[in-house]
């Protein structure tokens, strides 16, 4: 139903100002993640965005899902904040140790039913997770992209604009007030 409403436009966000390093450990927490990723998130109450929350969550979880279930620990997810030329963007980065990305598949692992490896064609999953994941950081206005490391082991990026302007948001808000 989700790319239904991706194809058909209607996919919206719904925002809510939000405290991205606690949302991020309780997204963690909430899927009794804790203790299998190292998390080096912000104190709480230095980043804030204005985010769709659940959709935040699928993104955090898809990312860190995946590196749990095909890569190898240790599984690392960064937050942080950097600045590209006039534009803030937060940046969620999860990491592993597995096999990484075959390079073949690198061009194609954002597509809908796409299994970077044969083997896992009967897998439960469906090869929507990482389309879904890149459709909701589109929404936001982010941007998304996987690599492999040097050392072994795969990336994924998530940057997520800070400096969007919102008062189209507020106004709206208000007026439904």
């Amino acid at each position: 139903m989700e790319i239904s409403r991706f194809d058909a436009g209607a996919a919206e966000l719904t925002l809510d100002d939000v405290d991205l390093g606690e949302f991020v450990r309780r997204t963690l927490v909430a899927r009794g993640w804790q203790d299998r990723v190292e998390a080096h998130l912000p104190p709480p109450g230095t980043l804030r965005a204005r985010v769709d929350p659940r959709r935040l969550d699928v993104v955090t979880a898809n990312l860190v899902g995946n590196a749990l279930r095909h890569g190898a620990p240790p599984v690392r997810l960064t937050l942080e904040v950097r600045q590209e030329q006039a534009d803030t963007w937060a940046v969620i980065e999860v990491c592993d140790k597995g096999p990484g990305i075959v390079e073949e598949a690198m061009p194609h692992i954002f597509e809908r039913f796409y299994k970077a490896s044969t083997t896992r064609t009967r897998s439960e999953s469906s090869g929507l997770g990482l389309a879904i994941t890149s459709e909701n950081v589109h929404l936001h206005g982010g941007r998304i992209r996987a690599a492999n490391l040097a050392g072994g082991g795969a990336a994924f990026t998530v940057e997520l604009p800070l400096n969007r302007d919102m008062a189209a948001d507020d106004d709206s808000a208000a007026g439904a007030r």
